[in-house]
């Protein structure tokens, strides 16, 4: 009789906790439009700074069970040296910076570059330390006066923003390399948000409770650079039959237990005088109702080839553990009025990737437990 009760309370409980569940869903469009409010505060944050700037191009995503990520370009530090020793400092602002890459000295070391910012002489070190500094103080005040702002996050839910993966290293001639700040994230708790909000903590500790890491990825991360690069040459106009990549930037974000994100933007057509080329096709003289006809109907085919390519280019990511994820955001090209999604968030999991690659798995069952999300 006991063990029957008991079986009865378990089974209580456990209908409780489904409800409570399902009570907890998500609104996806709040969701949506509470990220798109916090980018545009991470972007205006740095407006007044050129050579950290970080655009509109700032990306957001909720993971459930997790919480939410958000991916920063940083401006690049490139020290490209020239025959005559000069170098370039490019900024990602409004122009670019001469610098002075001296030749070796009679010891053989070479000499530090410098840098003329904002009309003083910096070396290179002192250009990353500053550099470093500033984007922890973004990250800080976004984190603590404004990541509460995204609601339906639960107590156990991280907040994560995190620079992109790709493009964000320092390079100049010589034997003295500089690390940039590759890797850099900072996450916090909504839980410690909610004891700030409730007077519990104030705004020292709370700053206390941000975990900041600054790393080299080193040999983990040449193998998602070399998918980046799989993927890059993919979608080039002279491969693709369906849309293409106007460059080779695609980014990613790692993290730790969950697995990577990559994103990238595809195009379709370029237009002169009111009429449009498609050029992984190579019609034109098409009319906008032509193009959008056609660009629709690549969507399919689109989706279907993108899923197996991640299957069939994804296991080459080794770094990948069998408990995480590979996610792909493509942003679709620009189609107004058209019958197709602005966004896909292609994904599959590390196991399914392994048993492919071993040959447990086939191709067709494999394409089964690719997911495709639409935006």
């Amino acid at each position: 009789m006991k063990t029957t009760r008991k079986i009865i309370k378990y089974a209580f409980l456990l209908l409780l906790s489904v409800s409570f569940t399902y009570g907890q869903s998500i609104d996806e469009e709040r969701m949506e439009r509470d990220l798109k409010i916090a980018e545009n505060i991470l972007s205006t944050l740095s407006n007044g700074d050129n050579r950290l700037r970080l655009y509109d191009n700032v990306e957001s995503n909720y993971i459930p069970g997790y919480g939410v990520v958000f991916s920063l370009p940083q401006s690049s530090f490139v020290f490209a040296t020239t025959v005559s020793g000069q170098a370039v400092y490019s900024s990602g602002g409004s122009g670019s910076t001469y610098v002075i890459a001296s030749s070796p000295t009679a010891d053989g070391e070479e000499e530090i570059a410098t840098a003329d910012v904002k009309g003083k002489e910096l070396k290179a070190d002192q250009i990353a330390k500053e550099s470093e500094e500033k984007t922890r103080e973004q990250m800080t005040t976004f984190l603590v006066d404004y990541a509460d702002l995204i609601g339906q996050l639960k107590p156990s839910d991280r907040i994560v923003v995190q620079l992109r993966g790709r493009n964000d290293r320092i390079f100049y001639s010589g034997k003295k390399a500089l690390k940039s700040q590759d890797g850099m994230s900072a996450q916090i708790l909504k839980s410690d948000l909610i004891s700030y909000k409730q007077g519990k903590m104030d705004r020292d500790d709370v700053i206390k409770k941000i975990t900041f890491t600054l790393k080299d990825e080193g040999e983990a991360s040449k193998d998602l650079e070399l998918f980046a690069t799989i993927f890059s040459r993919l979608y080039e106009p002279d491969l693709s039959d369906t849309y293409y990549i106007a460059s080779r930037s695609i980014g990613y974000t790692k993290l730790e237990g969950f697995g990577i994100t990559f994103s990238m933007k595809v195009y379709s057509s370029s237009s002169d005088g009111g009429f449009h080329t498609i050029k992984t096709t190579g019609e034109s003289g098409l009319t906008q109702e032509e193009r959008n006809q056609r660009i629709v109907e690549m969507y399919p085919k689109f989706e279907k080839s993108f899923k197996e390519n991640l299957l069939d280019y994804g296991r080459t990511i080794k770094s990948l553990k069998s408990d995480e994820m590979l996610i792909f955001k493509v942003k679709l090209t620009e189609c107004r009025g058209c019958d197709m999604p602005q966004e896909i968030e292609v994904s599959v999991s590390g196991k399914t990737l392994q048993s492919y690659d071993k040959g447990s798995l086939s191709k067709e069952n494999g394409l089964k437990q690719v997911s495709v999300k639409k935006k």
